[in-house]
């Protein structure tokens, strides 16, 4: 009866529902006494933290590089009315200059002013900034691709389980039944023999033979299911373990993507490239046109005096900007545009910033519950250099 009792009390603490959060649960405690189960775990939000905090200092730098454009608008706004009224004159100097130029010019530009500005912020630099796009856009295909086969491998996992649990229940309900047929078989065979006086040994020692089979096959079958069971949920947990982890390298790439995008204004790597190869035409054009140059010279270098005495210190940006200095609406899009990097650049610190916090409760929560393994703890995060964490 024991082994009987057994199955009932298993019955009692079944759960009326299986879900990929409860078997998670499941999982986080007994699968840590796994080695590699624990070091996955421990690397994982390392890994996180430091990626993390790279992200950080490079958004928060191209932060303040935002922040000072938008401060020199506003500078720019509070300038006397004589003052500004030179500093228009400049700029509608340059604007017909160029305009004249262009007229020269036998090809029309394929690219729009703007494009042509965020290529000539970095001239140089461009050529690697469209390597690292295609990079990082190589990258997000194949982050997708790893995406797509963890949770594969995750829905896979937690259907085994469930199919695990399943069997289990069905198998328990055959021990009941074979154990409600043999109590009423030994019933039967005991009112037999006090009845009619039968000799029902040879009987009885069947059931009774038939019974202890049931128990055994029961008993081993119960085993190989529970031990499926924690093997598949020591896979579940490192499945999502890496699941997580990959969902933030393909957050993070999308943010640089999205805001390079932005930057140069285009929609991927091949039409930066292409707009580099019209910037180069341009340019080399231009140079047949340096008599007009040194009009525009002129009057660019009055324009950056002017705005350098009203306190504007990125004056080379305005050069290129001319009609926003001239046309109000033109300033208010320049001005969006500049939010619209800077809404970007604060959603990825926020990001990074709770996927740090995330990770360092995480290890802090592991140290506490788990303060047999503080030796390992440590030398992780110092193998990652976060021992100030």
């Amino acid at each position: 009866m024991g082994l009987f009792d057994f199955f009932r009390k298993r019955k009692i603490k079944k759960e009326p529902e299986i879900t990929a959060d409860r078997v998670k649960n499941r999982a986080n405690e007994s699968a840590f006494s796994d080695r590699e189960t624990r070091m996955t775990f421990l690397e994982g939000n390392c890994e996180i933290i430091a990626a993390a905090d790279k992200q950080i200092l490079e958004s928060r730098k191209e932060y303040e590089v935002v922040t000072g454009y938008l401060s020199d608008i506003q500078k720019i706004d509070s300038v006397r009315e004589e003052e500004r009224a030179k500093i228009n004159e400049a700029a509608n100097k340059i604007i017909n200059l160029n305009k004249e130029r262009l007229a020269m010019q036998h090809t029309p530009p394929k690219i729009t002013i703007a494009q042509r500005y965020a290529i000539e912020q970095d001239e140089e630099g461009v050529e690697k900034e469209i390597e690292k796009l295609k990079e990082n856009e190589a990258y997000k295909a194949l982050v997708e691709k790893d995406l797509k086969a963890l949770e594969r491998e995750r829905d896979s996992l937690d259907d085994d389980i469930v199919e695990c649990i399943s069997k289990t229940d069905f198998n328990r309900k055959l021990l009941t039944f074979a154990t409600v047929f043999i109590g009423i078989a030994l019933i039967l065979l005991i009112v037999a023999r006090a009845v009619r006086e039968a000799d029902v040994t040879a009987v009885f020692a069947v059931i009774v033979a038939f019974g202890g089979l049931c128990a055994v096959y029961f008993f081993l079958v119960h085993r190989k299911m529970i031990l499926a069971m924690k093997n598949s949920e020591a896979k579940m947990e490192r499945a999502i373990s890496l699941l997580n982890k990959t969902k933030i390298k393909y957050v993070n790439v999308t943010n640089v993507l999205d805001y390079n995008y932005e930057k140069y204004h285009v929609n991927d790597s091949n039409e930066l490239k292409f707009n580099l190869n019209e910037y180069n035409r341009i340019v080399e054009e231009e140079k047949r046109f340096k008599k007009a140059e040194q009009l525009i010279d002129f009057y660019d270098n009055d324009l950056r005096s002017r705005l350098k005495t009203c306190g504007v210190n990125d004056v080379g940006i305005w050069i290129y900007q001319c009609e926003a200095l001239v046309d109000a609406g033109e300033m208010v899009e320049v001005r969006h545009r500049l939010n619209v990097r800077r809404q970007k650049l604060r959603k990825a610190i926020d990001f990074n910033m709770q996927q740090k916090k995330s990770a360092v409760l995480a290890l802090q929560s592991f140290a506490v519950k788990h303060r047999e393994y503080e030796i390992e703890v440590k030398m992780v995060m110092e193998r990652y250099g976060l021992t100030n964490q």
